[in-house]
């Protein structure tokens, strides 16, 4: 009995002893060892472990000089499955990836977020795709850099940023530069859908209740313009009432422009509106036309009555 209670004290002090020694292990006790080949097989003596290369074989395409390796392996080394996280000790990219008993297996690059926004890069210059934050008014976009060169790239991003340009949609631009600290997006947006109203803004975000609103000149093949009110055809009715030259120089001299016609200060005030503007200048064509027609019948009257006059005067000298 004495002897079972002495072996059972000396067992207790191995274990309290054992637990109270630090188990270290790998390069300078820190847990991390040296391992190039990432697809190294369980049977060939690979380990679940913390490992640290710069010779990197078998990890991310085009990983070269110092990277990380997380290795955690099934227990039953034969069967060589791991799954594994890596990535280069200068970034802060991390790759991912199941080996599923191939050493070869692809890694897909794991999607972070970084201040607000998740960025998927590209190949050439900064082109990359973000999407999230804009902002801090809890306000979101979507931003898509792509390469004018393999030294430059551009901008377009798509958000909703009531700081930028009101309650809406926006489009923006920025031209190529060489890094994307220096993207400068332009001031007003390319394109302006407002939620208050569904109105729509080009070059500008200022609708002013219009439906659409474009702040700069435009350029177009054709314009199409369905006038609201009747077409001017009425002025060659019999009925109509001809404005007499008289009382339109009379109002002329008075208003300085044509009567029915806008002001410049109107005009400067409140714009045209090309279809009532339009059926206006026809009107005036027209009515011009009737006076020149009548004109014309006066004139022939008078070249009828001067002939009438020279055969008088030829019949009286004979």
């Amino acid at each position: 009995m004495k002897r079972l209670c002495l072996l059972a004290l000396l067992a207790g002090s191995s274990v309290a002893a054992v637990a109270q020694t630090n188990v270290v292990w790998g390069d300078w006790n820190s847990r991390t060892e040296y391992r190039n080949d990432a697809g190294l097989r369980g049977d060939a003596g690979a380990l679940s472990g913390f490992f640290q290369t710069n010779a990197p074989v078998n990890y991310p395409s085009g990983a070269t000089s110092w990277w990380h390796l997380l290795d955690v392996r099934h227990a039953n080394a034969a069967n060589n499955f791991a799954m594994q996280f890596a990535g280069s000790f200068y970034d802060q990219d991390l790759y991912f990836r199941k080996t599923n008993n191939d050493p070869a297996t692809p890694w897909s690059k794991v999607v972070l977020q970084r201040g607000g926004l998740i960025s998927f890069p590209g190949v050439y210059n900064f082109e990359q795709f973000n999407i999230g934050k804009d902002g801090n008014n809890g306000a979101y976009a979507l931003e898509f850099v792509n390469h004018t060169s393999i030294n430059q790239s551009y901008g377009i991003r798509m958000g909703a940023n009531v700081d930028r340009f009101g309650h809406g949609l926006y489009f923006q631009g920025a031209p190529g530069a060489d890094n994307y600290a220096a993207l400068n997006y332009a001031a007003n947006p390319a394109l302006f859908i407002s939620a208050l109203d569904n109105t729509v803004g080009i070059g500008t975000h200022q609708t002013a209740g219009y439906q659409l609103a474009v702040a700069g000149s435009m350029i177009a093949e054709r314009v199409k313009v369905k006038a609201k009110g009747a077409w001017p055809d009425y002025v060659f009715e019999k009925d109509y009432l001809l404005p007499s030259l008289k009382s339109t120089a009379a109002f002329i001299q008075q208003h300085k422009h044509l009567p029915e016609m806008p002001s410049a200060k109107e005009v400067d005030s409140a714009g045209l509106d090309l279809g009532d503007m339009n059926a206006r200048l026809l009107k005036k064509v027209e009515e011009l036309t009737l006076h020149l027609i009548r004109q014309q019948e006066e004139i022939e009257k008078l070249q009828q009555q001067n002939r009438q006059i020279l055969q008088q005067m030829q019949q009286m000298k004979k």
